[in-house]
């Protein structure tokens, strides 16, 4: 019976080794933005951006590759959102957790790397 049970559990060891190569242990890097059609107009993601100053200023101090800008991702030219670019995991995830713990701009917002 100990034979049995060491062949599943090396069968599970061996099928989330496959998984997580597969599918990125732990990555959360893909960030996506609600459908184009649902995202606001320049002038709303703009005003969003001056309405709260202060959290694209902390975002921005996170380093030196963080940018906060209004960006339009789309084909359509009239339909914008809040663009956070970063340079690495470390800036990215402390851009995070400042957009979790903040009142956020009223609009998406949308992290891309560099």
């Amino acid at each position: 019976m100990s034979k049995i049970v060491i062949g599943v559990v090396a069968v599970l060891v061996v099928g989330g080794g496959v998984a997580a190569a597969a599918y990125g242990f732990g990555s959360s890097s893909t960030d996506a933005h609600p459908p184009c059609e649902q995202l606001p107009s320049p002038a709303e993601a703009s005003a969003g951006l001056a309405g709260n100053q202060r959290l694209a200023d902390e975002i921005k101090g996170v380093g030196g590759e963080v940018a906060v800008n209004v960006g339009t991702p789309c084909d359509d030219p009239n339909r914008a959102l809040i663009q956070v670019d970063y340079g690495s995991s470390d800036e990215r995830e402390a851009v995070r957790r400042l957009l979790a713990a903040g009142t956020g701009f009223g609009v998406p917002v949308h992290l891309v790397e560099r």
